[in-house]
């Protein structure tokens, strides 16, 4: 993360002698890096280095002469500068720790006990918080741009199935595209089918500076050549997507297109009855426009839906309810209302959205399912051997008839009674498979086309629903799980020790609080480095657990420093059969990276209601219990009474 790079850090405290001894531990703790410094003694100083410069993170004196640095702390959020901010305080005050951290703090240090590697392990963890927040942001915004785009299909696929007027939805469908899709000029051409020199005629037209598209006295025919896409006409002809790029040998831009200025053009054919009908121009005056995969998809989705606009008529209500449904829901509810309505508009018995869990062995989760008019549970289930392992390698996959006979060994099919199926990917933001969208029927299905059309739309609106679900989730488990052992953090040890003190409370239950140190863990640190220790802390944290019943908490606070909370007991005598449990499983000697290591433990356990009946208090309680057990000579348990 820092390795090999250039640490900028700004320093800002009144003392001399602190900024020394933090440029010291930072030149220790960042040898592999080019460490830059700069330091102040005031907010006055430190506004102005901000003012000019970007750093990596800010250690900040929580006393600045007569104030704090809180106020600094909040201008620099104030003025959106993304940069971690660690407090360092001379004393240590629990009060103020919580106010600092609330006011968005990364860290609180004290500066009695800085060390080497406390202040770069706070420093790296804090940078790496923060290079998460900007990859989330990073994803929300590439998640908005779809979202954008995909509520414009919406919008736009709305107006071709709500207005009369052919010209007219047509003409508003192609102004939404062209704002949702960012583009600076958007047209429908119509292929000449008679014409000795393959042309076109421009039917409609919007762009950016004109704001409404037009279709009035329009019908400028050119020749594909005159346009400078003759190279495209051939893969336009055989239905595929194509990209003009101004470029030089080429002849593009021309016509209506060099005059607008127009550099990258995404073409997409219109079919109509299985033939080229003309095509969609989405154009940009940007030669370097990247044309995502995922917004060709949705783009030549939309392109059918045009291609398709009177053929469809008949379906215009249910594809209206199901494209003003999805865009207004989110999670659980937007997967509900997507599988109940795309049953009833394709029409199909069966439709789910389906989630991957494992790719590689084709296990997944119905995340929503309808069948037989009702929504059906959440469940897992293996997807290899069904037609869903052709959609998750990647494929759309159509069987119109006869599809138990092509999976004979797919039991769910014959509970089903299914004669037909189809089947689309959801990709995330990477093109990774996510997830999959599958219809079945005990009918046989006709409309290949129109199937995959409203499935591929909504594929990747459920994609993107997915992944926000999956980056939501992620974030959660970061922000309360420590990232070495997986274990709950302190957060959320605390949140669970409270549950458990209230629930005891009403059904008048003991529980007690281990604080559990490691004897020595330092000399290992120390003799065989820190990826050692690191190993050596999962290692233990995995026997530690294997210790426990499935209702007990087991959480890593800090270093070598682990708390254990074990609800329900009858009395003291339990607590202790589990401390001398936790002893004699950690004695064995541990085997990592051919280091025979030996640990023992001191434990420090206090019990509810008898010392205490707070989470504060029973924690400090259990903490000079454990040096209790460390002053008795370690390997050993102590209770607070």
């Amino acid at each position: 993360m820092i390795q090999g790079k250039q640490l900028k850090v700004l320093v800002v405290d009144d003392d001399d002698d602190d900024i020394f001894l933090v440029k010291e531990l930072l030149r220790e703790g960042f040898s592999d890096s080019i460490v830059s410094l700069d330091s102040t003694h005031s907010s006055q100083g430190a506004k102005k280095y901000l003012e000019k410069n970007q750093y990596d993170i800010c250690l900040l004196d929580l006393r600045l002469g007569e104030t704090d640095g809180i106020p600094l702390l909040q201008l620099i959020k104030e003025k959106s500068q993304n940069i971690p901010v660690i407090f360092l305080t001379g004393q240590g005050d629990q009060e103020k720790a919580v106010e600092v951290m609330k006011a968005g703090a990364a860290d609180y240090l004290i500066k009695s006990r800085l060390s080497v590697d406390g202040l770069s392990r706070s420093i790296r963890n804090a940078i790496k918080l923060k290079n998460a927040k900007e990859e989330k942001n990073k994803a929300e915004e590439a998640l908005k741009a779809q979202d954008r785009l995909l509520n414009g299909v919406s919008k736009a696929t709305h107006r071709l199935l709500t207005i009369q007027d052919y010209n007219n939805a047509l003409a508003q469908a192609l102004e939404i595209l062209g704002v949702a899709a960012n583009v600076d000029g958007a047209f429908i051409f119509t292929h000449a089918q008679n014409a000795g020199t393959p042309s076109c005629d421009l039917e409609f037209a919007w762009t950016v500076e004109s704001g409404i598209a037009n279709y009035e006295k329009l019908h400028v025919c050119s020749s594909y050549e005159e346009l400078g896409i003759e190279e495209n006409f051939p893969p336009l002809k055989n239905n595929q997507l194509v990209i003009a790029i101004e470029q030089r040998g080429s002849n593009f831009p021309g016509g209506i297109f060099k005059k607008l200025k127009i550099s990258s053009l995404l073409l997409i054919p219109i079919v109509i009855n299985s033939q080229y009908w003309g095509f969609v121009g989405m154009g940009s005056k940007q030669i370097d426009k990247i044309w995502l995969p995922n917004e060709q998809a949705i783009l030549e989705t939309v392109v059918a839906s045009i291609g398709g606009v009177i053929k469809r008529n008949s379906d215009e209500e249910a594809f209206h309810q199901i494209v003003e449904g999805t865009s207004s829901r989110v999670g659980d509810e937007f997967f509900k209302y997507l599988v109940r309505h795309l049953a009833k508009a394709l029409p199909v018995k069966n439709a789910y959205v389906n989630e991957t869990l494992n790719l590689k062995e084709f296990q997944c989760s119905i995340l929503a399912g309808w069948a037989d008019n009702d929504f059906i549970g959440k469940k897992s289930f293996d997807a290899s051997d069904t037609p869903g392992e052709e959609v998750l390698a990647g494929m759309l996959a159509y069987h119109p008839n006869k599809l138990r006979e092509a999976y004979p060994n797919d039991r769910g099919l014959a509970e089903l009674q299914a004669v037909s199926f189809a089947g689309v990917p959801c990709f995330d933001s990477k093109f990774k498979i996510i997830g999959f969208l599958s219809v079945l029927d005990d009918k046989p299905m006709h409309d290949k086309k129109r199937t995959f059309s409203i499935l591929k739309i909504f594929a990747a609106r459920a994609g993107a629903e997915l992944e926000r679900k999956k980056t939501e989730i992620a974030m959660r488990n970061m922000a309360y799980h420590d990232s070495l052992t997986g274990l709950p953090n302190r957060i959320l040890f605390n949140d669970r020790l409270e549950m458990t003190l209230a629930k005891g409370k009403r059904n008048k239950q003991k529980c007690a609080v281990l604080f559990i140190d490691f004897d020595g863990f330092k000399n290992i640190n120390d003799t065989l480095g820190h990826d050692v220790g690191d190993l050596l802390l999962g290692a233990v944290s995995a026997r530690l657990k294997s210790c426990l019943r499935e209702e007990d908490t087991v959480a890593r606070i800090g270093g070598d420093e682990f708390v254990l909370i074990l609800p329900r007991i009858s009395n003291r005598e339990d607590a202790g059969v589990l401390a001398n449990k936790l002893l004699e499983t950690i004695r064995p000697a541990f085997m990592i990276d051919d280091n025979e290591i030996k640990m023992t433990l001191s434990i420090g356990i206090s019990l509810s209601p008898e010392d205490g009946d707070s989470a504060k208090i029973l924690l400090k309680k259990a903490d000079d219990a454990l040096y209790k057990a460390k002053n008795k000579g370690r390997d050993c348990y102590q209770f607070y009474n």
